[in-house]
């Protein structure tokens, strides 16, 4: 009996060590849609809740006719009064291109903000000025579409974004750049 209950306890231990490895072994379960990537020693990651083209109709939404996507993920989920991710593509026309594809020129923008922005420079802490961090295609940012499969995107980036500052005119501070790495995204989109 005793040889039974301590092959009863060894195994239920030995279980007990298994699962508790898989857990810290397993890295955190990622969301399935997302837009993320790494700025500075902080990634930010915020997952795709906006499926049906949001408030205005245009928000993750391919357009045939002027070959527009714009991609946008909120930072709480449901606007963008805390940050948010935007990847645009700009005359593309994703239904027929040769993937993987690296967009050239003025194909795309990415555009991050946080609220942490507000206190990076003292005049984004008025509340009728528009801060945020940006990056064009051309020389800033590099996005590479990798595969469009039943109305999911996905592809990555990584490059600089520069500081912009708009009330009303626009200003664009080349002081104050942030550099964006190991950017990813997989997105839902309908097309119209």
């Amino acid at each position: 009996m005793k040889i039974r209950n301590f092959a009863i306890v060894l195994l239920s231990a030995g279980l007990f060590l298994s699962c508790e490895n898989d857990d810290n072994g397993s890295p955190p379960s990622l969301p399935e849609f997302s837009i993320a990537a790494k700025i500075g020693n902080t990634t930010a990651e915020y997952e795709q809740t906006v499926f049906d083209g949001g408030s205005n109709g245009n928000v993750n939404v391919f357009n045939r006719t002027d070959k527009t996507l714009y991609l946008q993920v909120f930072k709480n989920g449901k606007d963008d009064s805390e940050g948010f991710w935007t990847i645009r593509f700009l005359g593309l026309d994703i239904e027929n291109l040769t993937l993987p594809y690296s967009l050239t020129g003025v194909e795309g923008t990415v555009t991050w903000v946080d609220e942490s922005v507000k206190n990076l420079q003292s005049p984004c802490a008025a509340p009728d000025i528009l801060c945020f961090y940006s990056g064009v295609g051309v020389d800033e940012v590099k996005i590479t579409i990798d595969k469009i499969e039943n109305n999911t995107i996905s592809g990555k980036f990584e490059g600089e974004l520069y500081h912009i500052r708009v009330n009303p005119s626009v200003v664009r501070d080349t002081d104050d750049v942030t550099e964006i790495v190991e950017g990813t995204f997989t997105m839902k989109f309908q097309s119209k």
